[in-house]
């Protein structure tokens, strides 16, 4: 699995060193698969979190170790939305709003659709994403 890290034709996006609304899709060719919507204060830093529990635990994005060797595909990084206002509290406000409209339009495959949370089933995570990957023709 290659990985793009926020990566812009100037290199590395600089609203990922702020705070703001990311998405984690994984890619093959020209299809996509939106995994996880979050929101940081500094995303880079996040998703840095997020990349090695994926490493540690493929299971994490619904992924497989098969998954993560197979080199046709892209674990990609983007910043949807960025802020300028400081957030004072976790989990409310405009940081909150801007990412549960995320994941409503996006529809991450590894999370709730009303929440951030994502599915505690990990079988149920697993299978939500490996049957897309098949519907979708990347397996």
């Amino acid at each position: 699995m290659k990985i793009d890290f926020f990566n812009t034709c100037n290199g590395m996006d600089p609203r990922a060193i702020n705070h703001g609304v990311y998405m984690i899709e994984l890619l093959e060719k020209e299809e996509s698969v939106c995994l996880y919507i979050g929101e940081s204060v500094w995303i880079a830093s996040r998703c840095g979190v997020h990349l090695y529990s994926l490493y540690e635990n493929p299971n994490y994005f619904g992924l497989t170790k098969e998954d993560i060797d197979n080199d046709e595909f892209t674990l990609k990084f983007s910043v949807i939305d960025s802020l300028n206002e400081k957030k004072s509290v976790l989990g409310v406000g405009q940081y909150k709003n801007l990412e549960l409209d995320a994941i409503r339009r996006n529809k991450p495959l590894t999370q709730l659709e009303t929440s951030d949370r994502q599915i505690r089933d990990v079988q149920e995570k697993i299978k939500r994403v490996q049957d897309e990957l098949l519907k979708k023709g990347f397996k």
